[in-house]
């Protein structure tokens, strides 16, 4: 199962540790999002390298990544069942032009992803108990 991240706490931490606890939120939310999208064979690094990378790109490579990312999650909401209205283009312009809404479009759409998932995962635990004991000893 995963956990759903809450906006509140990261803008709070984040400005009481004056961006350190960004980026341990952002690393894990990759993760989430790695998890949600296995199989697109499109994996994200870990969003430390991410960081660095943007900053000897001069900013070029987070543009980038934050369009992969919200792309990702956009094209595999259907798997979910989950309606997501605003895929990469939309998070890369609220990204140049106002980041603070680019991060409550992905973190609200990995919530919902990760509720769907979640779901899914308690189906099939429910699931597989249920062929355990239907099984003969």
């Amino acid at each position: 199962m995963l956990k759903k991240q809450k906006l509140g706490k990261y803008i709070f931490l984040n400005i009481i540790t004056l961006g350190v606890y960004g980026l341990f939120f952002w690393s894990k939310w990759t993760e989430n999002v790695n998890t949600l999208c296995d199989g697109d064979d499109k994996d994200s690094a870990n969003y430390i390298l991410v960081y660095i990378l943007d900053w000897f790109s001069l900013g070029i490579y987070s543009l980038v990544w934050n369009y992969r990312m919200a792309e990702r999650m956009y094209q595999v909401a259907d798997d979910y069942g989950v309606e997501i209205k605003r895929g990469g283009m939309f998070v890369l312009i609220w990204r140049i032009f106002f980041p603070l809404i680019c991060s409550i479009t992905k973190i609200k759409n990995a919530n919902l992803l990760i509720d769907a998932y979640n779901a899914n995962f308690d189906a099939d635990a429910v699931e597989a108990e249920a062929e355990t004991e239907a099984q003969p000893e």
